[in-house]
C-alpha cells in the first residue's frame, strides 16, 4: 500500500468510525458460535491471538471512568459551593454519573473477556 492510498483511506474514514475503532475492542474478534466445530475452534484461536490488545482498551476505559468520576465530584463541589444552581448541578452530575457507570461496565466486560481468553483453552 502506497503512502498516498493509505492517507486517502484514513481521510475517507469518518471521525465517529475511527472513534469507534479506538474505543470498542470487540470489532476485531470473530464469533465462535458460527460454523462447525473446526471453524469454532479456529475462531477461538484467532480471538486468543487478539487478546493482547485488550489491556490497552482496559486502560482507555479505566481512564474514561476516572475522568467522568472526577467530573461528577467537581460538579458536586461547584453545586455545593453555590457556583452553580443546585438543580442544574444535580442533573448534570447525575447524567455524568450514568455515563461513568456505563464506562465502568464496559471496563469490567473487557476485563472478563481478557481473563476468559487467557485462561480457557479450546
Amino acid at each position: 500500500m502506497s503512502p498516498d492510498s493509505f492517507a486517502s483511506s484514513i481521510e475517507s474514514e469518518s471521525l465517529s468510525w475511527l472513534l469507534y475503532l479506538y474505543l470498542w475492542p470487540f470489532w476485531m474478534f470473530k464469533d465462535v458460535n458460527q460454523g462447525n466445530l473446526l471453524e469454532q475452534a479456529a475462531a477461538y484461536r484467532y480471538n486468543r491471538e487478539r487478546r493482547v490488545y485488550l489491556p490497552g482498551y482496559i486502560l482507555k476505559w479505566s481512564l474514561i471512568f476516572s475522568l467522568l468520576l472526577g467530573v461528577v465530584f467537581g460538579i458536586e463541589a461547584l453545586g455545593s459551593a453555590g457556583v452553580m444552581l443546585p438543580f442544574a448541578s444535580s442533573l448534570l452530575a447525575g447524567a455524568t454519573g450514568v455515563c461513568a457507570s456505563g464506562a465502568f461496565v464496559v471496563t469490567v466486560q473487557i476485563t472478563v473477556v481478557y481473563f476468559f481468553l487467557c485462561r480457557w483453552r479450546y
